[in-house]
């Protein structure tokens, strides 16, 4: 479980504990309510009887004013309580997990690096050896996009930006590996899978957009 799952999951305990607490002061505010009406409506004409009842009455009144409180106090924690769980809810469904977040700073990187290993092999500017290397092994770092899958935590809108994300990579990556040692220069199909890197990267833009990434720390970083 993530640390969202169990906040989740101790403030729908919480929620609940307090809820059952209110319910039972609820109760008792009622039953020293009833009291109080059962011995307002007795009027003994004995002086002592009077006084008791009197002190009687008192007690009850500040009784039932701490019962009331405590009821109030049990519902208002309920309620934030509950309000915290459905917003750790709701941010985790809104926000990346450390899996998808890990695999779309990856994924950035893997394609800004595949691109320039192909800038390199089109114009033939680094050995053969040394290129087909670097491309087998983004070609197969990309592919290997094929076993991610979005969170089931995310919004359903969040998935499927992410799982197309993830396929495109997957796609690209599997075609280079099955062509990585024929760009060699060989511009053509250089030019042709950069403009495949660039419609991946309207996906990963359109991630960056929903889940509202730092592009400029990942930039920086670079």
């Amino acid at each position: 479980m993530t640390t969202l799952d169990w906040i989740f999951a101790s403030m729908s305990v919480l929620a609940i504990l307090t809820g059952l607490f209110f319910v039972l002061f609820l109760f008792l505010t009622l039953g020293t309510r009833r009291k109080l009406k059962s011995i307002s409506t007795k009027r003994p004409k004995n002086k002592k009887k009077r006084k008791k009842i009197y002190f009687m009455r008192k007690r009850l009144l500040a009784k039932k004013k701490n019962q009331r409180n405590t009821m109030l106090l049990f519902l208002l924690c309920s309620v934030l309580f509950a309000g915290a769980g459905a917003y750790a809810v709701y941010y985790q469904s809104t926000n990346l997990t450390t899996e998808d977040s890990d695999s779309i700073v990856q994924g950035y990187y893997l394609l800004q690096d595949f691109d320039s290993e192909l800038e390199k092999a089109g114009k033939g500017s680094e050995s053969q050896t040394k290129t087909d290397g670097n491309l087998r092994y983004l070609s197969n770092a990309m592919s290997s996009f094929g076993s991610k899958k979005a969170s089931t935590v995310n919004t359903e809108e969040g998935q499927l930006t992410l799982n197309r994300y993830y396929n495109s990579m997957k796609e690209l990556g599997t075609n280079a590996t099955n062509n990585y040692t024929r760009f060699y220069n060989n511009p053509a199909l250089v030019e042709e899978y950069r403009k495949d890197i660039k419609k991946v990267q309207q996906y990963e833009k359109k991630v960056i957009e929903l889940y509202k990434v730092n592009e400029s720390a990942l930039k920086n970083k670079k």
